[in-house]
């Protein structure tokens, strides 16, 4: 799939097509292309798979040998007759025991073996597979922190996009004060200091254009190298900061959501407390079945030969492993003790997190309407300081400083709507929504 969608995007760059992305469109593709958290989820991948190692512990397994020999060893030549089923008298003669003739022997083997009670295996593969869901718990937590950046960067774009937008319209407006300036100038209503003091604010803000496009570039480029997007490909984004912004979490999705990190420390809990349980079991008898069928001939397995089988149960018990099965215990038991304090210490962070998050998106919600009533009155006072200075009756600096304060005011308008949307999304994921 990965392989696929950049495929798809080189292409589009080549031809130079417009890519258009929403907020979601963002978080998917940074979803599917971000290499740190494939590598997240291939990892939890291996560790299923290497869960499955564990089933030993309770499934039948099969082994099939084959082997080809030629020997002149005493004991091998006296076998491998016996086994072949072509044993004779005069192979009992001292002289045939002690320097027998060389001898040929082909010999395959099945065997199946199946525990019967193997408690240390079943409590090894049960912990096994919670360490693996431990692990893919925390590639979802991955998944929702990579979310979490792509909407933070798309939204630091369209901040910068709109500051730099904001700043060319103030310096086309100080440009404009200019040349009103030396209009009213013309016509003696002014002096030539005015046109000088609109050159100085319109070169102060043309500084200001230069910064905020670099920082606007820096900013794509950021989110182009997130997103894997190639360079030559124009990119539109149509999520806009003056969208109406909601404050929280909607449509109840914080309350339905789960962090995946806390799931993947309780889950390590889980599985330490088994490992735990497998440390006891591991000083308990192993009990198994198992099963041979043989067959020995002379060249190949179709010649002439003899079959053989054996049936039987064993048992393992190593008594007394020295202190290392109590070694084993402690061990256990001190991964546990450190695994549940981990836990507990996540989920308290966790909790203050979401408190903190909820704080900062009700501060930001009053900042949007804060701001959004300075704008207003910004844009009055811009207007009323106009019409003074048309009709004479303020001083060009009186323009320019109120026109100097309404352009602070649209950026932080600008600020305060980024800085909620970034709120809500920090507020997802304390929560854990962008977690799946």
């Amino acid at each position: 799939m990965v392989i696929a969608i950049f495929a798809f995007m080189v292409a589009q760059a080549a031809a130079g097509d417009t890519v258009a992305m929403s907020v979601a469109d963002a978080v998917q593709r940074a979803r599917d292309m971000n290499p740190a958290l494939r590598a997240e989820v291939a990892e939890a991948r291996y560790a299923s798979a290497t869960a499955l190692e564990a089933t030993s512990a309770f499934l039948p397994s099969l082994r099939l040998e084959g082997q080809v020999t030629r020997t002149t060893d005493p004991v091998g030549a006296f076998g491998l007759k016996l086994r072949q089923g072509r044993f004779a008298g005069p192979d009992l003669q001292l002289d045939a025991l002690n320097d027998p003739a060389a001898i040929s022997g082909f010999s395959t083997a099945a065997t199946i073996e199946l525990p019967i009670l193997a408690t240390e295996g079943l409590f090894g593969y049960a912990a096994a597979k919670r360490g693996a869901a431990a692990r893919s718990a925390g590639a979802r937590r991955a998944g929702g922190a990579t979310a979490f950046l792509a909407t933070r960067a798309y939204w630091d774009v369209q901040l910068a996009r709109r500051k730099v937008a904001t700043l060319d319209a103030a310096f086309e407006a100080a440009r404009a004060h200019r040349e009103q300036a030396e209009a009213l100038r013309a016509q003696g209503l002014v002096t030539g200091l005015d046109a000088r003091l609109a050159d100085l604010r319109a070169a102060e803000l043309e500084a200001q254009l230069v910064h905020a496009t670099a920082e606007s570039d820096n900013t794509v480029l950021r989110l182009r190298a997130f997103l894997a997007l190639p360079v030559g490909v124009p990119l539109v984004l149509l999520d806009s900061l003056t969208d109406v912004v909601s404050a929280g979490c909607a449509d109840g999705a914080c309350e339905a959501a789960h962090r995946a990190d806390l799931d993947a420390l309780s889950l390590g809990v889980d599985a330490a407390n088994l490992a735990v349980r497998r440390a006891w079991s591991s000083q308990l008898p192993q009990v198994a079945a198992f099963g041979v069928l043989s067959h020995s001939g002379r060249s190949t397995f179709w010649g002439s030969g003899s079959g053989d089988w054996t049936l039987g149960i064993g048992v393992r018990w190593n008594v007394f492993p020295a202190l290392g099965g109590i070694g084993g215990v402690r061990g256990a038991r001190a991964a546990r003790d450190a695994a549940e304090a981990r836990h507990e210490d996540a989920r308290r962070n966790a909790d203050v997190e979401v408190q903190t998050a909820r704080r900062l998106v009700d501060a930001a919600s009053q900042g949007v309407g804060i701001a959004s009533r300075a704008h207003g009155e910004a844009a009055a006072a811009l207007d009323h300081a106009r019409l003074r200075y048309r009709t004479g009756a303020a001083p060009i600096t009186e323009l320019l400083d109120v026109h100097a304060a309404a352009t602070a005011a649209h950026l932080n308008l600008l600020a305060a709507r980024h800085g909620l949307l970034v709120a809500n999304a920090a507020l997802e994921l304390a929560h854990g929504v962008y977690d799946r």
